[in-house]
């Protein structure tokens, strides 16, 4: 019996020490160089409208409270989690690779996310990812996006319109309205009842 309390004293010590790294580890894998080159990356002057932040926590219900630890027990649980429900660990995979780390694992992927994460917000990271991103047809971040496809600025964008944005940040090639006209607008309103039926809830 003795024996089986050190055990799990032991076991206890273990597991509190790898919850510790996972948590808190980027700030000490991530040197001085990869840090500044994280809050150069963060550093957007124009902030998403909050109509297409509202929408996009619609659609995706606590993407704007929950974080990578939810994804991933969600990973776990469920077979198959939306990943664009954490936006930060988007932009965790989009940042890495502009970092200069050597044989990067997905241990370092989860450091470098939540240390993202202890900095910045969801919505931070949301403006990240929709600021940098590229629609193609030289349409980079969203006001490009909107301005090039509905002549207008984002927040100006209505709901069906904000749901082919998603869909073209799903799949900006294959959601395309001008080569796929009618996948673009199955995708949109997709999107679009999403928002409803979530709105209703």
């Amino acid at each position: 019996m003795k024996y089986l309390k050190r055990l799990l004293i032991v076991a206890c010590i273990f597991f509190i020490l790898v919850f510790l790294y996972l948590e808190f580890g980027g700030r000490f894998v991530l040197n001085t160089d990869n840090k500044r080159e994280i809050t150069w990356n963060m550093r957007i002057d124009k902030k998403l409208p909050d109509n297409f932040i509202n929408f996009y926590n619609t659609v995706y219900p606590n993407s704007m409270s929950q974080n990578s630890w939810d994804f991933y027990i969600k990973a776990f649980t469920q077979s198959n989690p939306n990943v664009n429900e954490c936006p930060c660990r988007e932009t965790g995979n989009r940042i890495m690779p502009t970092l200069n780390i050597q044989n990067k694992s997905p241990l370092d992927y989860f450091l470098l996310i939540r240390y993202i994460e202890q900095n910045y917000t969801q919505k931070d990271c949301l403006n990240f990812n929709f600021s940098n991103f590229d629609f193609l047809n030289n349409n980079k971040g969203i006001e490009q996006v909107s301005r090039s496809v509905f002549n207008k600025p984002a927040k100006e964008l209505h709901p069906l319109e904000m749901g082919e944005i998603l869909a073209l940040y799903n799949n900006p090639r294959k959601s395309n309205r001008y080569r796929n006209p009618e996948y673009a607008k199955e995708r949109a309103t997709y999107f679009y009842n999403l928002y409803l039926n979530n709105l209703k809830k």
